[in-house]
């Protein structure tokens, strides 16, 4: 049973982080269709169809850059989440046995949601970026947990 309440735990760990995220800091909104212009390229459109269907492709440009800024700024503050939570369940709550390990499972979950989110931007540099915090971070996390021998109380 242990694992599976230590996994619970690591699931709503990264559930509280990515809807506090969502919560305050909103997603922007897909532009809607324009009404009246008709889908297909088989008619011909009006000159004022023609300018509402541009200013729609126009603000979707604007929407796809907007989301790629947005998923960045997701990605960052939850990478930075990660790595407070591991700290805090390694330094403070690692001799809790469920606790401790949710919360590490948690962080862990919530690295790879913000990778996610770093994955869905259009900056190839970020990307690298977070990869390689994510790496150093686990291997950190990996390194501290199986290198100190198991203290006992």
């Amino acid at each position: 049973m242990r694992p599976l309440y230590a996994l619970a735990v690591a699931l709503l760990v990264v559930a509280f982080v990515g809807f506090g995220i969502s919560a305050f800091y909103g997603e922007p909104r897909y532009p809607d269709y324009p009404s009246g212009v008709g889908e297909g390229p088989r008619r011909q459109r009006t000159p004022e169809e023609q300018r509402k269907l541009e200013e729609y492709r126009e603000a979707e440009k604007v929407y796809q850059r907007d989301i790629s800024n947005y998923n960045l700024v997701v990605a960052s503050i939850s990478v930075g989440v990660a790595v407070l939570l591991l700290v805090a369940s390694l330094v403070w709550i690692s001799g809790l046995p469920v606790i401790g390990e949710g919360a590490v499972l948690g962080a862990v979950f919530t690295l790879f949601y913000g990778l996610i989110r770093a994955f869905m931007t259009n900056d190839e540099l970020f990307r690298f970026g977070a990869v390689a915090v994510g790496l150093v971070i686990l291997l950190v996390l990996v390194y501290w947990k199986y290198s100190h021998p198991p203290t006992t109380a």
